[in-house]
């Protein structure tokens, strides 16, 4: 198993950011990479994602190429820990957001941390994706996804 983390300071009130990263209705608020909302029933048949009912679908870009991502909640302690189970077209992994307040003389900050743990290889059409690229490809999204948000939440 790959697994990636990476935190970023948002000078943001925690429940701000909460919402931002938790509630799929403002992602496409804030993340440019979402092409559109892919109904579920036409998304299940295409992955074999289970889906708990809270879960979301979207067109999305990855790299400059077209994808499906898949959202859906495992477990949310609000304002504290949101684990979810994604996929991005082959790739499939878990991810883990925490929050921590850091508020202090200067405003409200939030300390969020962002875990994702993924297979070591991602099979794709005649290939498998190594463990290195696969890394890479995580920590592209994590580092995209904590710098979209900041810039959403701090505005």
């Amino acid at each position: 198993m790959i697994t990636v983390a990476l935190s970023a300071s948002i000078g943001a009130r925690a429940e701000h950011v909460w919402r931002a990263l938790t509630d799929p209705d403002l992602r496409l608020a804030w993340d440019e990479r979402i092409l559109g909302e892919v109904s579920l029933s036409a998304a299940s048949r295409r992955n074999s994602l289970p889906i708990s009912g809270q879960g979301r679908c979207w067109r999305f870009k990855l790299g400059g190429v077209p994808m499906l991502l898949q959202y859906d909640v495992i477990t949310s302690e609000p304002g504290d820990r949101h684990v979810s189970r994604m996929s991005i077209g082959s790739m499939r992994f878990d991810q883990t957001l925490t929050f921590f307040s850091e508020d202090d003389e200067t405003g409200p900050h939030t300390r969020v941390g962002m875990k994702l743990v993924a297979h070591n290889s991602i099979a794709v059409i005649g290939e498998i994706i190594p463990r290195s690229d696969v890394q890479k490809i995580i920590m592209e999204y994590i580092d995209t996804t904590l710098r979209h948000v900041q810039k959403y939440c701090e505005r």
